[in-house]
């Protein structure tokens, strides 16, 4: 599942625990179902071979972040019969990256030897002001060739004439069919906590100034009012965990409109075998 930023992460990883059950799972990254982790016939499993792939001594020390896509986070149903594997894609822009991505995934997902036997992939971006229609549109040019074409691609659909099947989820609560996922947890974070909200985006209003980051779009002024807010029991920390385990209690996640159908679409995942190109009954792992 490619996501745009660690925060997308973080709202999708506490959607699926809220609406799901879903966890993380606690094994080091050698131990994780195989291809993502090592087996027999893979002694460098997915997620460690992508790691590995980075050049250490040409990467700046004052930089913190490894180059995207960045494995994030693997949860698993209750059942343990499926695992989400939530990827970091830096942006909607980094076509090439998520590709080159894509293809390492592919080229290993071919063998019937894992314990994942079936898998699908899904794409979580923002409309941002080009809105949901321009959105849906750049999707299908930047990834319809990879993937053989994605026919009557959509917010909240799967294609499953593709390659492997592929699903689209456009954040866009903001006016028409803009807006960003901000829009979406931004009610969430004022339900939690009212007052502090209302002083943070008075602290905002007040203090900005033309030309601040922080006003040039209504996604990144609520990014900052939500921070703002947060900073009382998480100071100086980031908005991924202002909204995470420690920080936005988790019936925020079970009231919100947009986190339920951020699950909803993501449990109706038509997980599908590679080999056998034919839709998975559901008993097998997916992934």
């Amino acid at each position: 599942m490619f996501c745009e930023g660690k925060h997308d992460v973080v709202f999708v990883e506490r959607s699926l625990g809220a609406h799901v059950g879903c966890d993380r799972i606690p094994l080091p990254i050698r131990q994780l179902p195989s291809p993502f982790g090592a087996s027999d016939s893979v002694p460098l499993g997915l997620i460690a071979a992508r790691l590995k792939r980075f050049a250490v001594e040409d990467i700046a020390l004052y930089k913190d972040e490894r180059p995207a896509p960045v494995f994030e986070s693997v949860v698993e149903t209750p059942e343990k019969n499926v695992m989400f594997v939530l990827v970091r894609a830096g942006g909607k822009d980094k076509t090439e990256q998520v590709l080159q991505l894509m293809q390492h995934v592919d080229a290993t997902m071919v063998s019937d030897n894992f314990r994942v036997t079936e898998h699908a992939v899904a794409f979580l971006f923002d409309a941002d002001e080009e809105g949901l229609v321009a959105t849906v549109a750049a999707f299908e040019k930047r990834y319809g060739a990879y993937f053989g074409g994605i026919a009557d691609a959509g917010h909240g659909k799967w294609n499953q004439t593709s390659t492997v099947p592929v699903g689209l989820y456009v954040f866009h609560s903001g006016t028409g069919d803009t807006g960003t996922i901000e829009h979406d947890v931004a009610p969430m974070v004022q339900a939690a906590w009212p007052d502090r909200y209302a002083a943070a985006e008075r602290f905002v209003a007040d203090n900005s100034k033309s030309g601040d980051a922080a006003l040039k779009n209504d996604g990144r002024r609520l990014k900052a009012v939500m921070t703002a807010a947060g900073q009382f029991d998480h100071p100086g920390l980031p908005l991924s965990t202002v909204l995470g385990r420690r920080g936005l209690p988790r019936a925020q996640y079970k009231r919100s409109p947009a986190s339920m159908a951020l699950a909803d679409f993501l449990t109706a995942t038509p997980w599908r075998s590679r080999s056998a190109n034919t839709s998975g009954s559901g008993a097998a792992t997916g992934g």
